[in-house]
């Protein structure tokens, strides 16, 4: 019999940052140069959240807070020194205030780790702010749980932004055009019906019919003055991962990591360890 592997210890230890050094920055003072292809460890403190981020909530915290609470932050998050990130919005000046670094990737994991109580996260520091939000979106859309509503949202902004046809914009997501197109009909709602959908007193397949009506035609499924039942909110369906069964143990982790988020990577750590 072959020598068992585990798993978890695979993912653990291509997750974990090496050893990182430390990067101090106090308030207004400039980040220090560094090489940006290893982590460096950054206080919570010297964080501001990109106001870009096409992620509008933060859901289910609690798990993730665990992981990192018992094993640190295994993924680093992704910041740029704040005058960089400034040059290229100059109007977020205000929102992200005087903190050194803003946070472009990585903002469930910086939720954790202020609810895990850490004082410091490691991060790897980038030097081009041009496309923050061009990246935030592609990384959402493709690995994370925004909701459909929030997709559309943030589609929107970069067709807006970047002046891209739907053609485009699904190339640069790795979506099929169809995808964008069902996303971007939500935007057709009225804002009323838009904020029914967010709270969960419109399903995504009913609110797709309700947007195929002009806006002055547009109402709640059996509006009669009374709100209808709250129903679910929708999910992402992250589809099949395929596994090849006779796989070693580090193709199956590879193949993980080619598909799963982060998050979603830290979750599987945390069953494996129970």
């Amino acid at each position: 019999m072959g020598r068992r592997t585990d798993l978890s210890s695979l993912l653990s230890s291509g997750a974990a940052a090496p050893a990182p050094a430390t990067a101090t920055a106090g308030e207004g003072t400039q980040p220090v140069a560094r090489d940006t292809a290893h982590p460096v460890t950054v206080a919570l403190a010297d964080l501001a959240e990109n106001p870009d981020n096409p992620r509008h909530e933060l859901r289910d915290l609690d798990g993730l807070a665990e992981t990192v609470r018992e094993r640190g932050v295994l993924q680093a998050l992704g910041v740029v020194p704040r005058a960089v990130f400034l040059t290229a919005h100059p109007h977020h000046e205000e929102a992200v205030g005087r903190a050194p670094y803003v946070v472009l990737h990585g903002h469930r994991r910086l939720a954790a780790a202020r609810m895990a109580g850490l004082d410091e996260v490691p991060v790897l520091v980038r030097e081009d702010a041009s496309r923050t939000d061009e990246d935030a979106l592609i990384e959402n859309v493709q690995r994370d749980d925004l909701t459909e509503l929030e997709q559309a949202q943030a589609i929107q902004g970069l067709i807006k932004s970047y002046g891209y046809s739907q053609r485009q914009v699904a190339a640069r997501i790795g979506k099929t055009q169809g995808f964008v197109s069902q996303r971007l009909s939500l935007m057709k709602l009225r804002e009323d019906l838009q904020e029914a959908l967010a709270d969960g007193r419109v399903s995504v397949e009913d609110a797709r019919r309700i947007a195929r009506l002009p806006q002055e035609e547009q109402t709640l499924p059996g509006d009669t003055g009374t709100p209808p039942p709250t129903v679910p909110k929708a999910r992402r369906d992250y589809g099949v991962i395929k596994i090849d069964s006779r796989g070693t143990p580090e193709e199956v982790v590879e193949s993980l990591r080619r598909h799963l988020a982060p998050a979603a990577l830290d979750r599987i750590l945390e069953l494996l360890a129970r």
